[in-house]
């Protein structure tokens, strides 16, 4: 087994909105997905899936995209992210009873394949509680922290690796680490993948003894990575 990570799909399958708006790239990009993950991943590969799956706002609307992400090879398992209003944290349980086994979602979990550690959450822009531009993002940010520490206690010492998804950075807009990555050096994780950074500056490779991974598709070129 093989476990890869992709993140930021903005998949609209069951109505008109255009990715290429955002560039050329974009055109036709589920296209590109496609190819280049049913080309890599087999049916017993992990992909890790980051969050900003579909732009739907409801569970029954984002249907297509949910059964293209199915249709593709491997288990997936999924984190939410910013663009995610189909999935409602407080109808994890119900939606999950809905989809087919292969896709899974987690919302600070954690569990282990074949003696590799998961888990993951959305996480939080801790500059946005700072500015106070949104009321109760302290909170939010809280509650992130606390499901980002549950998974992780959830995974044994015992694990090889330990691996989190995140979908937004544990860094700053000043490209400092936050207190997320702090947490991520606590407990000692070895490989954290993230999404939602499609322009500007980026932290990849190892910080703090931890391996960062940026798997959004534009930055990826639209291919799953290869993560252990």
């Amino acid at each position: 087994m093989s476990i890869y990570a992709i993140s930021d799909l903005h998949l609209s399958l069951g109505k008109d909105k255009p990715m290429d708006i955002f560039g050329d790239a974009w055109k036709s990009h589920e296209k590109k997905i496609a190819e280049n993950w049913d080309s890599t991943v087999t049916d017993d590969d992990t992909v890790l899936m980051a969050g900003d799956h579909s732009w739907a706002l409801k569970f029954e609307d984002a249907a297509p995209d949910i059964e293209y992400i199915a249709d593709r090879p491997g288990r997936k398992i999924l984190i939410r992210g910013n663009h995610d209003f189909w999935w409602r944290r407080e109808s994890t349980n119900r939606i999950q009873k809905a989809l087919p086994e292969s896709v899974v979602l987690m919302h600070g979990r954690g569990m282990v394949i074949e003696n590799i550690g998961i888990t993951g959450t959305r996480g939080w822009r801790i500059e946005e509680c700072e500015t106070g531009a949104e009321a109760g993002n302290e909170r939010v940010m809280l509650r992130e922290l606390g499901y980002l520490e549950r998974g992780l206690k959830e995974i044994p010492d015992t694990a090889a690796k330990k691996i989190v998804m995140l979908h937004y950075p544990p860094y700053d807009a000043d490209l400092k680490p936050n207190v997320f990555a702090d947490m991520l050096r606590e407990y000692k994780v070895d490989i954290v993948v993230y999404g939602h950074i499609h322009s500007g500056a980026f932290l990849e490779g190892i910080i703090d003894g931890i391996e960062y991974k940026l798997v959004a598709v534009d930055h990826t070129r639209f291919q799953p990575v290869l993560v252990a």
